[in-house]
């Protein structure tokens, strides 16, 4: 269980992503489209009951790590992205890449990809994303600059697009 500060803040971030997902929509459409009157919905926008992302991450947070991380993984794929766990060191990452990687390449080696092979491909993306965001974080503690690539340059209106 969380602490009340924690609850606070929690519940003003969800706030804000709530209202963003609303107002992308408009009150009636986002009601209608959730199946829930529109007063419902202005009272989660006040704050007078909790909102869903709130409840998601509440829901999350009560359920066994195993159990939050596979339902938050069905939400991303339903949104078409993937859940990364971040594993806690450099080794642990490494060592999940590698396992996700490996039940990944046997279980497409067969030249056929199905829905179970598609989630082995799914999982080890998310590790090797995961070992990324490890080893990043560990560059930036030893104070090593971490580069990115750059997008190339768009062309300006008008340009030569013959060089």
């Amino acid at each position: 269980m969380t602490d009340t500060a924690e609850r606070d803040d929690l519940a003003v971030h969800t706030e804000a992503w709530f209202r963003r997902m609303v107002e992308s929509v408009g009150v009636k459409r986002y009601a209608a489209d959730m199946g829930l009157s529109t007063r419902q919905i202005n009272r989660m926008l006040s704050g007078a009951q909790p909102n869903p992302v709130e409840r998601l991450i509440r829901a999350l947070q009560c359920a066994e790590p195993t159990a939050g991380d596979g339902a938050l993984a069905f939400v991303c794929a339903e949104a078409g992205g993937f859940f990364v766990r971040e594993e806690g060191s450099l080794d642990a990452s490494a060592a999940a890449a590698v396992r996700e990687c490996a039940e990944a390449i046997a279980a497409i080696s067969d030249g056929e990809v199905t829905e179970v092979d598609r989630r082995e491909v799914r999982e080890a993306i998310s590790a090797l994303a995961g070992l990324l965001r490890v080893v990043e974080r560990e560059q930036a503690d030893a104070g090593a600059v971490v580069v990115r690539p750059v997008a190339p340059p768009t062309p300006s209106p008008g340009a030569d697009s013959r060089r």
